[in-house]
């Protein structure tokens, strides 16, 4: 089975209207683990326990991803080889290497160019240039997210492959507003502030652009590697 995971809805959009093609009884599942370390990591272990149905054999994330690294900008592809996590030690986990190789083939197939620079899970979003430069000097990586160590440490823990595929959102020079943390969280306070001060609009409809842009990238790989994964399965079948 092969169980595609994502932070939020929106990181999905698209994919469930391409898989209403896939034959019924196939082992492809999407699954919404949430935001952050503690969310993603229950919503992930429901998964690997076996909570939707079966226990996957490959695990791919999909997410944005703010990126430290100056060269990157919004809607580019990044399969990470090391998921950095904030810690005096500089811990980091590596993503499934077959995995990984079947995701540089298909970001290759959907004309998509692969950025391998290393990410950092950090505790919250990272809002201002000052602050992303400061990270991506004191830990060489190109991106930040809020995820993938804690996802790929759940994954080695009961041996199922992964691997995670960021879409840039926001770049390396750019300010996030200081109410996103609590609008991509979902609370409902937050929200309210931000819809009722016009003051703010323009942010936000700028990051929908981008989040519109990232989110192609996303649909386009994902596309792309269910095609590759569906060949694969039914090579094994005619093999058999």
């Amino acid at each position: 089975m092969l169980t595609i995971i994502a932070s939020m809805e929106r990181e999905l959009s698209g994919l469930r209207r391409e898989i209403s093609s896939v034959p019924s009884g196939s082992d492809l599942r999407l699954a919404v683990v949430g935001i952050g370390k503690s969310r993603s990591q229950a919503g992930v272990l429901e998964i690997l326990n076996a909570g939707l149905g079966g226990p996957p054999r490959q695990l791919l994330m999909l997410g944005f991803a703010g990126a430290v690294d100056q060269n990157l900008k919004t809607g580019d592809l990044v399969l990470s080889s090391r998921y950095y996590v904030e810690s005096p030690s500089e811990d980091f986990l590596t993503p499934d290497t077959v995995m990984r190789q079947d995701g540089m083939l298909a970001a290759a197939n959907a004309g998509l160019p692969v950025h391998h620079s290393d990410s950092l899970t950090v505790d919250g979003i990272v809002s201002t240039p000052a602050a992303k430069i400061a990270l991506a000097q004191e830990h060489r990586v190109g991106i930040v997210e809020m995820e993938d160590y804690w996802l790929a440490a759940a994954a080695q823990e009961a041996r199922v492959p992964f691997i995670s595929a960021r879409a840039v959102l926001d770049t390396a020079q750019q300010s996030l507003p200081s109410y996103l943390p609590g609008l991509s969280q979902g609370r409902a306070g937050d929200v309210l502030k931000a819809v009722a001060s016009p003051w703010r609009v323009p942010a936000l409809v700028g990051l929908a652009y981008q989040a519109r842009i990232a989110r192609q990238t996303l649909f386009r790989f994902a596309a792309s590697f269910i095609r590759q994964w569906e060949s694969e399965g039914s090579a094994l079948a005619v093999a058999r």
